[in-house]
């Protein structure tokens, strides 16, 4: 048998020599011709992507923190984010498949799935992600020196009070925002590393700093930059006092405090020995949608992709306060002390108070967070008190029977009313969401 398959090999030889030299002209043409054709093609989606894409947050310029601008003529200040450079996260590379398609080669989650970045959120999501690059959401975590903020503080001082001393700023040669104290102990200064806040309330400085034993700590500083670049006391820092001599820089953080304080401000992050890896600053797209390569895979084979994430019809209102709740907090997140007692400071932590809303309870499913908050469009200025007014009345319209009145103010002065504004000290203020008839 053996014998006779070598037999067949020698005759065949000659036939499949005289195939090959007939028909190779012709394979190097076939495949030179399917290699141009993939480059044109890849050349054009690119060009498409680049051209008719238009990114109002594109990574070609430099991320910025907010620059607060004085107040206008008629004594209200403007919304600061409306001048704000939005920050942009730069889209995976190596992305690519054997069918062309996105196979997300960026951070991978914990599903498998890999993060694509905004911008490719934006190839079919443009409109939100116009908005959304306006949002406070879009700019939620920075690093300083790639911020204007080193030039408001440069040259500035800042009397931080007993035990703590006068803070003085300025910037290093590679234009890092550094803080200075005087005194006896060491540290005698220290870089201000990230800034996290949108800039609408205000921005905090956050250093982080490895331990010998390889963990990370870090220092919330006492001085957050307010409105009108104004340098003022960290709201929660009033009543403190420093147990060591870095302590008078700010509070310390670590562990689970830390991890959350960054993973509420960022769309993915990994604090590893004093520096934090794998960074997507802000609250993106997949903060809340999750990893999108699959969902982009989908949705390029097919003109109607199946529903993804947050579109699942399954969504409910308790499936968005868990959501929201994930960094607005929860009632899980306080003590029985304070949702008993409900200080001013819950007000910041809006699902709290809205799950003692009657208006939440008796709903029947309808109310939820996004009845107020689009988390893509950011609403700020005078018409937005009257849009959320039109939201109680569908509810408590006079005009329906069924419906419960209010006695005072049927048709005004709704959130005024039932939802105050709280001073939280520093010019800042939250509307309590535990909807009531106050005393």
């Amino acid at each position: 048998m053996m014998q006779t398959m070598q037999i067949a090999r020698i005759h065949l030889a000659p036939f499949r020599s005289h195939v090959l030299n007939r028909f190779q002209p012709l394979v190097l043409i076939s495949l030179i011709l399917v290699l141009v054709l993939t480059i044109a093609s890849f050349g054009e989606l690119s060009q498409r992507s680049d051209e008719a894409f238009s990114d109002p947050g594109s990574v070609q310029r430099p991320i910025r923190a907010v620059v607060f601008p004085p107040s206008s003529a008629d004594g209200v200040a403007p919304d600061p984010r409306e001048r704000a450079e939005p920050a942009d996260v730069t889209p995976e590379a190596g992305l690519t498949d054997e069918a062309g398609l996105t196979d997300g080669a960026g951070l991978t989650g914990a599903t498998g799935l890999t993060y694509v970045g905004r911008k490719v959120c934006g190839e079919c999501h443009r409109e939100n992600f116009a908005a959304h690059a306006h949002h406070g959401h879009a700019s939620t975590f920075f690093e300083v020196a790639d911020t204007d903020l080193p030039q408001i503080f440069a040259g500035e001082t800042f009397d931080g009070g007993p035990q703590y001393g006068i803070y003085s700023y300025q910037r290093d040669a590679e234009g890092n925002l550094i803080a200075k104290l005087d005194g006896p102990e060491p540290p005698a200064s220290l870089m201000l590393q990230y800034a996290l806040g949108s800039g609408f309330n205000a921005q905090t400085f956050l250093t982080l700093q490895a331990t010998p034993g390889g963990e990370t700590t870090a220092i919330e500083h006492r001085v957050s930059c307010y409105a009108g670049d104004r340098l003022g006391l960290t709201v929660g820092h009033e009543e403190k006092t420093p147990d060591s001599a870095a302590e008078r820089f700010g509070s310390p953080l670590q562990g689970e405090v830390l991890e959350r304080c960054v993973y509420c401000h960022t769309t993915t992050a990994t604090i590893r020995q004093g520096h934090i890896a794998d960074l997507t600053p802000n609250v993106d797209c997949e903060k809340c949608h999750g990893p999108g390569s699959e969902h982009v895979r989908s949705a390029r084979l097919s003109p109607k992709p199946a529903p993804y994430s947050v579109g699942m019809e399954t969504w409910d209102r308790e499936s968005e306060l868990q959501l929201c709740g994930d960094c607005h907090r929860l009632p899980r997140s306080i003590s029985k002390l304070e949702l008993r007692d409900y200080p001013d400071t819950l007000v910041r932590f809006q699902p709290v108070g809205m799950l003692r809303s009657k208006c939440y309870l008796k709903s029947e499913q309808s109310l939820r967070c996004t009845t107020c908050h689009s988390p893509h469009v950011s609403h700020h200025g005078p018409d937005e008190m009257s849009r959320q007014i039109k939201n109680c009345i569908q509810c408590h319209d006079q005009t329906q029977s069924s419906h419960v009145i209010c006695p005072v103010s049927p048709q005004t002065d709704c959130i005024d009313c039932h939802m105050p504004a709280i001073d939280q000290k520093q010019g800042i203020k939250f509307h309590d969401h535990w909807i009531r008839v106050r005393d």
